[in-house]
């Protein structure tokens, strides 16, 4: 049986498929009550302590916006590469979160000017390669100009190759949700759907390409995140190095957006009318991909931890050293892996926690505030050497302003676009699984 074989025989459909009318009719929708004013004042309030704090602590307010931009291009790429997931396994537990997953890739773009302005702007200025002489084979890597455009390029190629992703994504269900809507489906989607040639013909095709580009956009994340991961944040240390370094960014990085994900579905779902599609034992599952994620954060941090600290080299220790035992850093070291391993690891334990949405998101706050605090806890002590801990209103404004910036994009690309991958073929239960449901009375032989 070849691979195309495999993939039909997976998707086979038995019965009707989802409910997904209400969903399709209440497109697009109005955005909440809260989102514009959340947008306005993030915007206002991050731009106000970016200025200030430039004006009086450049070094300690760039620090922060490199932490902010690390963060938030591994939650929008995170999200992609969950959808990019589902499509490889072909699975289907997930698929109801794919839409929103997808939602997140929506403020790569923004991140990514920002980044640039950070890099050409003087960013790598709190970059100590940038103010000493280096070893030849390190001033050729760590040169400016070389920095910037490795950065820039490369990311760039990883964002149109995600695109591509996306606009095949979208297009199959902008086609099949404007056969309902008729007028009422707004103009713009014509940029997805120009040359629409029908729901049996496209959604089979799109489906195709995006076969063949997820293993494609695996590979460049992994690659790609990696030169980001060693060049963004490794080096602030020029003279330390771990191997598995950039594999804990980007794995981290996909564990973060899965998070991101339960919360805003959480937020969202009753807006967007999918409580019938996201249902508790989604959320089961994707708690027990969330657990599974933290213990292999868990397992990264001590598989660099241990042959570090037992090889007891001095130029590779004292990165651990800083971030342990010495303050203002050590005692956050203990609040990060507390918040990224011991709270998650005891409270996902529970099958009953996972199955409720509100306490599962709750969790998921901790997590996405501990990943935050790890990013902030590997960059800030290369950029801030005083004996305070640099965080005050100026830290507080300029991540409130990125946070109300991504929810503010996500929902309101969430609001102008099916809130469910409504043709993926993937959405109906696979024709062979089996439920047995025992109720008071029932025997079960």
């Amino acid at each position: 049986m070849s691979e195309i074989d495999i993939i039909a025989a997976t998707r086979r459909v038995v019965g009707p498929g989802p409910d997904v009318a209400d969903t399709v009719k209440s497109t697009p929708r109005e955005l909440p009550s809260w989102v514009k004013p959340l947008g306005l004042v993030g915007g206002l309030v991050g731009l106000a302590s970016l200025a200030f704090g430039l004006s009086t602590e450049s070094h300690r307010t760039l620090g922060i916006l490199l932490v902010c931009i690390v963060y938030f291009m591994g939650v929008s790429q995170g999200g992609l590469m969950f959808a990019v997931i589902q499509t490889i396994t072909l699975g289907r537990w997930g698929r109801p979160y794919k839409r929103i997953a997808e939602s997140f890739w929506f403020f790569m773009p923004i991140n990514y000017a920002i980044y640039a302005i950070f890099l050409v702007a003087g960013g790598l200025e709190i970059f100590p390669w940038m103010h000493e002489e280096l070893p030849p084979h390190k001033a050729v890597w760590l040169s400016e100009h070389f920095f910037q455009a490795r950065q820039l390029v490369m990311l760039g190629l990883l964002m149109v190759i995600d695109f591509a992703f996306i606009r095949n994504s979208l297009r199959a269900d902008m086609g099949v949700a404007a056969e309902t809507l008729g007028t009422r489906a707004p103009a713009w989607w014509s940029y997805f759907t120009a040359g629409w040639r029908g729901k049996d013909a496209e959604v089979e095709e799109t489906y195709q390409r995006n076969i063949r580009l997820a293993p494609a956009i695996v590979v460049l994340y992994a690659i790609i995140f990696s030169f980001f991961a060693v060049d963004a944040v490794m080096s602030l240390a020029p003279h330390w190095a771990a191997n598995m370094f950039p594999a804990w960014i980007f794995v981290s990085s996909l564990w973060l957006a899965l998070n991101w994900v339960c919360i805003v579905s959480v937020l969202l779902r009753g807006w967007l009318k999918v409580e019938h599609l996201i249902t508790p034992k989604n959320y089961h599952d994707l708690g027990k991909l969330m657990f599974a994620l933290c213990i292999f954060w868990t397992y990264n941090f001590f598989a660099q931890l241990l042959p570090i600290w037992y090889g007891n080299m001095p130029e590779e220790t004292w990165y651990l050293i800083l971030r342990m035992w010495v303050e203002p850093w050590g005692a956050l070291g203990k609040v990060v892996v507390s918040m990224c391993f011991f709270i998650p690891f005891t409270v996902l334990l529970s099958r009953g926690i996972k199955k409720t949405p509100v306490a599962l998101a709750s969790v998921a706050g901790v997590i996405v505030t501990g990943v935050f605090l790890e990013r902030f806890i590997l960059i800030m002590p290369q950029v801030w050497t005083k004996a305070s801990m640099p965080i005050g209103p100026v830290e507080i404004g300029v991540v409130f302003g990125f946070v109300s910036l991504f929810l503010t994009v996500v929902v309101n690309f969430l609001a102008r676009v099916p809130a469910v991958p409504i043709s993926d073929p993937f959405m109906n239960p696979h024709p062979d699984d089996v439920h047995i449901h025992v109720g008071h009375g029932a025997h079960a032989h």
